[in-house]
This record gives structure tokens, C-alpha cells and sequence, in this order.
């Protein structure tokens, strides 16, 4: 039973990681595809290598906040975030100190149908903001709505996070478009034009290793509860996921950010990709997930208003940050209401 619990978990996991690489590929490629520096299985082949490396080198940090910063499963925990002994339902909360299995298995499921759904119509979501909602989802089936079964200070600076990664993404992409827009009529064009293509496809693997030690901690986290002593084949195992997916289904978000948002040339590539690499490198090393997709979109768009405004598709941003909202808030209601009903239907009604 208890092995058919595991693949169960790690099939949920896997199925996280691979509508993560199906959808943040264009996160990683969608410019350099967009840009027609590489063709775009090329490009996957990149990107797979690249996530592989960022998870299991670097995706420790973010496994740890979504399996265990955002629910406070463990009742020592409890006691020392809230000041007081965990209460006598706790245990039933939380009988090994830790999300139950069924719970583990909604977060990764809710938050996979929606970026599945997402994907599908060719709109780059968060997956951050899925399993986050995913997560806070079941938690909020199992107590409630307890405020103290909660680090809202986590969740609070995940928040805040997501507003100021692609905000500090686009101002980024401005700066660094706008410079190489100076140095650029300074240099030679061949000489320019072999540099370019040759920074965008590094900063393609740059964007994708920054995703592996983001995201994969979103496929991969929650299953953390379950496996502490695990992190690093875990981590391995999302980032196959992820490279899977980005090769099996990724050229159609990959279309929607390489072309729909504004047009890009090898500098505007170069600039979105680097800028957005770098700030969701920095908040992976500080354990916070954030959106890639975020950070890719605002870039793009940061580079797209060095144009002027009209040089940005008004509302293909609109769909994209409509998805950005919809997402966390459905994946929190569809895992509440399903773990809700598994309670119900299955271990208290059977």
C-alpha cells in the first residue's frame, strides 16, 4: 500500500513538473524563439540541461518554503509561532506532524489542472501561484480558516514577492535595453550581431537554470512533508518533469511571449531574458517562490516600452495578468473544496 501511496505522489509531482515545463518553457526560449535566434526544439534541448542543473543544484530553497513554510503542520511549530501548545485537534490535523498524503496529492493536482487548462490556451500563468494556492488550498480544507495554522508572514512576503518581480524585471529590461541600445551604435554590426546571438542563447540557459531552482521546489515541495531526507532525488525528478514537458508542449506559450506581447529583435531578447533570469535568481536564493512567468511577461514588456506604449499589446497583458489572478485564487477554492469532499465521501462516509 505504502508504495502505491508513493508512485501515487510522485506521479502527481511529475504531472506538476511537467505542466511547469510546458508552460514556463516560453519563459526560458519564448524570446530566443520569438527572435529567431534558434529553432524552437533546439532551444528545449537547452532548456532541459539547464532546469535539470538549477533544481538539483539550487531547488533546496524553494522545496523547503512550499513543503513546509506556508502550513504549520509540526506542533512544536506551532507552539513556537503562535506562543502557545498546539491545540488537541492538531493531532487529527495532522497525525505525523505533516500534511497527510491526500493532501499532498490535491495541492500537486489542483495546481496541475490549472496551469494544464492555462497552457492549453496558450496563456503563460504562474505556477508558483498555483501550488502556492494549491497548498494554502488543502491547508484550509484540513483546519479551516485558522489564521494560526499559518505563517502569514511567509505568505505575506510570497505576496509581495510576486508584485515586485515582474515590476523589478521590467524596469530591468528597460535599463539593460536601453544601455546595449547605446553600446550598440558604438560597435561594429557583424561584430554585434554574433554577440548578441550568442548572449541571448546564454541568457536562455540562464533564465532556465533560474527557473529549475525556482520552480522545481513547486513541483517537488510539497512531497517534502513526505520524503524530508529525499530533497535531492526529488529535485531531480522535477526537473525531468519539467524538461519533459517543455519538449512535449511548450510551443504554445512559447508563441504567446516570442511574438504576441511585442515584437523582439537579439537585443530586446538579450534584455528581457538577463533581467529576468536575474531576479528570479535572487529570489530562489532567498527561498521565495515567484513567478517566472511574471518576471518573463514584465521584461518583454519593459523592452517593448522602450518603443513607446503602443509598441505593447494591451490586451494580450490584460489575458495574461487576468490569468496571473485567476489561477492562485481557483487552485486555493478547487483544493479546499476537493479535500473537503474526499473527507467526506471517502474517509469519513466510507
Amino acid at each position: 500500500m505504502e508504495i502505491l501511496i508513493a508512485l501515487t505522489l510522485l506521479g502527481a509531482a511529475f504531472y506538476v513538473g511537467w505542466n511547469i515545463g510546458a508552460n514556463d518553457a516560453a519563459n526560458c526560449i519564448g524570446t530566443t524563439v520569438g527572435a529567431r535566434v534558434l529553432p524552437f526544439r533546439t532551444a528545449a534541448l537547452i532548456m532541459a540541461v539547464f532546469v535539470i542543473l538549477g533544481g538539483t543544484l539550487q531547488g533546496h530553497h524553494v522545496m523547503k518554503t512550499v513543503g513546509k513554510g506556508i502550513v504549520i503542520t509540526d506542533a512544536a511549530v506551532y507552539e513556537t509561532h503562535n506562543g502557545e501548545p498546539a491545540p488537541e485537534e492538531h493531532t487529527a490535523y495532522f497525525p505525523d506532524n505533516r500534511l497527510p498524503d491526500r493532501a499532498i496529492f490535491v495541492a500537486l493536482l489542483s495546481a496541475g489542472l490549472f496551469v494544464t487548462v492555462a497552457t492549453f490556451s496558450s496563456v503563460p500563468v504562474s505556477t508558483s501561484q498555483a501550488i502556492v494556492g494549491g497548498v494554502a488550498g488543502t491547508g484550509l480544507g484540513i483546519v479551516g480558516i485558522q489564521a494560526s495554522y499559518f505563517k502569514t508572514a511567509v505568505l505575506m512576503k510570497i505576496f509581495g514577492a510576486w508584485i515586485i518581480s515582474p515590476v523589478l524585471a521590467l524596469l530591468l529590461a528597460f535599463l539593460v535595453y536601453t544601455l546595449l541600445g547605446l553600446i550598440f551604435r558604438r560597435a561594429r554590426a557583424l561584430f554585434w550581431s554574433k554577440f548578441l546571438r550568442i548572449g541571448v542563447i546564454a541568457s536562455s540557459a540562464y533564465v532556465s537554470y533560474s527557473l529549475g531552482a525556482n520552480d522545481v521546489g513547486n513541483a517537488i515541495g510539497p512531497l517534502l512533508n513526505k520524503y524530508p531526507t529525499h530533497a535531492i532525488p526529488l529535485a531531480i525528478l522535477g526537473g525531468v518533469a519539467m524538461a519533459t514537458g517543455a519538449l512535449t508542449f511548450g510551443r504554445r506559450v512559447t508563441e504567446t511571449v516570442g511574438h504576441s506581447i511585442t515584437p523582439l529583435d537579439y537585443t530586446g531578447a538579450l534584455a528581457a531574458q538577463s533581467s529576468a533570469a536575474f531576479g528570479v535568481h535572487i529570489f530562489s536564493m532567498l527561498g521565495i517562490p515567484v513567478s517566472t512567468s511574471q518576471a518573463v511577461v514584465g521584461a518583454v514588456i519593459g523592452v517593448g516600452l522602450t518603443k513607446g506604449a503602443r509598441a505593447v499589446s494591451g490586451r494580450k497583458v490584460a489575458t495574461i495578468v487576468t490569468g496571473w489572478v485567476v489561477t492562485p485564487l481557483c487552485a486555493a477554492i478547487f483544493a479546499a473544496g476537493v479535500y473537503r469532499v474526499l473527507e467526506v465521501l471517502i474517509f469519513k462516509g466510507g
